[in-house]
Formats: structure tokens, C-alpha cells, sequence
């Protein structure tokens, strides 16, 4: 897919050096809130991001013919698409990259037959729930959460994650 210079792509086993320092750069942009220390202490190692790209699961960005400048992950919960992770780097936020990369990943979950796509964000920071908002996607009520979502915000817990600023 193409659009202007921003290029997203499938990954591929070349990027895996690039997505940890995008991950990282990415993570940085929490330093002070609550969430910070469980986004640092994720391991996103190369093995992880080699199992998505064997699985055709891992996005990333380019722009024109640059290394990677942002990355996407996909998996799937009780039957539907699942976002894991999108990270931009810093210094390409704000330029269309983090919207061309979600709106890329969630027609690919259409086509690929997924009834909706579901991902786990913070409400209090302008580039999560708020960004994810204006993006058409709406905070599920407890009612609504799948099994598989539940465990997810169990393991997210157990993480340390702020759950009273966290959705799904």
C-alpha cells in the first residue's frame, strides 16, 4: 500500500532491527504517567517480531525508502482481529503516519474476514483512546468484553498496568 511517501508494508525478517528502537522511542512518550513503567518493561524481543512476520501479523512503515519508522501487530481473541501494538516513532508523529498504519491494518482485518478489530489503550492520553476515537472505534462496556478480552485485562493487571485508565 502507498500513499504519498508513507509506504506500509508486511514486515519482513530485515525490519526486526529497526522495530525495538521504534518500540522504545515510541514508549518514551509515556515518561511520567502511571503506564509508563509497564510499556518500558515489555520484552519485545526479535523472536516475538520473527513469529509475526512468519505469521503475517507485523506492519511497518516506511517513508519513501527509509528503514522502518513504525510497526504494527496484529493477533487474534475469540475470533476477532486484535491490534497488540502500534508504535510510531517520535520523530514522524503528528505527520499521518500512526492513522495510515491503523486505517491500513484494519482493512486488511475486513478483508481478511474479521467482523471488528479490538485493541487495549489508555483514556487519559491524546494519542490512545482519543486518537482511537476519531478513528471510529468506541470503549466496549464490561458486557460486551469477550473471555479472551477479559484475560487480557487480567494479564494486563498482573502487569501493573493502571487499570482505571485503562479500556478495551
Amino acid at each position: 500500500m502507498k500513499n504519498g511517501e508513507i509506504v506500509i508494508r508486511r514486515g519482513e525478517m530485515a525490519d526486526i532491527p529497526w522495530l525495538k528502537p521504534i518500540e522504545r522511542a515510541a514508549t518514551g512518550r509515556f515518561r511520567g504517567h502511571p503506564a509508563f513503567e509497564p510499556f518500558w518493561e515489555q520484552d519485545f524481543t526479535p523472536e516475538l517480531f520473527a513469529r509475526h512476520v512468519r505469521d503475517r501479523t507485523l506492519w511497518v512503515v516506511t517513508l519513501d525508502d527509509s528503514p522502518p519508522v513504525a510497526m504494527a501487530f496484529t493477533s487474534e481473541i475469540d475470533g476477532i482481529a486484535h491490534l497488540e501494538e502500534i508504535d510510531v516513532h517520535p520523530d514522524v508523529s503528528g505527520k499521518g503516519v500512526g492513522s495510515e498504519l491503523l486505517e491500513a491494518v484494519c482493512a486488511i482485518a475486513r478483508v481478511s474476514g474479521y467482523p471488528a478489530i479490538t485493541l487495549s489503550t489508555l483514556t487519559d492520553v491524546p494519542w490512545n483512546a482519543p486518537f482511537y476515537a476519531k478513528r471510529g472505534f468506541r470503549i466496549l462496556a464490561p458486557h460486551e468484553l469477550t473471555p479472551g478480552l477479559v484475560q487480557l485485562q487480567r494479564r494486563e493487571a498482573m502487569g501493573g498496568f493502571p487499570m482505571h485508565l485503562r479500556v478495551i
